[in-house]
């Protein structure tokens, strides 16, 4: 008994672990008075101008550039825009974060709850099921530290005239292990057009499922 309670728990924190990691969480606010597109052309830039010359802004608005087709907005190329998008990118130096956490399990039955994080200052992390005097658990504490980044994306869309407000202002920020902004952009800029332009003053909760493999 004891020992299907075991595997079962462990399995279930793996599953867990897995479906955390295979996600890309972000919250995305979005403040706008778009019109809905009638073709449109665009102009994507950079808000640093010291990013004008940069392969990597050039990367990034391409697919930014790509979302925007499918919303139908047309490339301005060499002609006059009517709208102007800028873009900005930036990831922190990082957050050191620690986190204690058990090395070993025991498990008991009784009636029917477990929790593994009552905490005592002399055995570190203690848990078990109680009731009916059944079994409880000691944690030997190990101190793990992390580095967690705050990466983010903003896009602002105005009109190429000079004096008019902005007609949309999108931020994407998320949080993980990872700076490789690269690697991360794609997933940050669908988000940003996930359910595109969204609610106005509106800010949620993106999760993208991604792939296994």
């Amino acid at each position: 008994m004891t020992k299907i309670v075991k595997i079962f728990f462990v399995l279930s924190m793996v599953g867990l672990m897995s479906a955390c990691s295979n996600t890309f969480r972000s919250d995305v606010s979005r403040f706008h008075e778009l019109p809905k597109p009638h073709g449109e052309t665009v102009s994507i830039v950079p808000s640093d101008p010291a990013k004008a010359t940069s392969l990597e802004f050039a990367s990034y608005a391409n697919i930014v550039g790509s979302y925007l087709s499918k919303q139908g907005y047309v490339p301005a190329g060499d002609g006059k825009a009517d709208l102007i998008v800028e873009l900005d990118y930036s990831v922190d130096d990082g957050k050191v974060l620690v986190r204690s956490s058990g090395s070993g399990f025991s498990f008991g039955y009784g009636s029917y709850f477990y929790n593994p994080y009552w905490y005592s200052p002399h055995w570190g992390y203690f848990g078990g099921y109680g009731g009916y005097g059944g079994y409880g658990g000691y944690y030997g504490s190990e101190i793990r530290s992390y580095v967690k980044y705050t990466r983010k994306l903003s896009m602002i869309i105005r009109p190429n005239i000079d004096g008019q407000r902005n007609l949309f202002e999108g931020t994407v920020e998320s949080r993980g292990r990872s700076k490789d902004l690269p690697k991360l952009m794609p997933h940050m800029v669908q988000s940003l057009f996930t359910n595109f332009p969204g609610t106005n003053g509106s800010t949620d909760r993106v999760v993208i499922e991604l792939d296994k493999n």
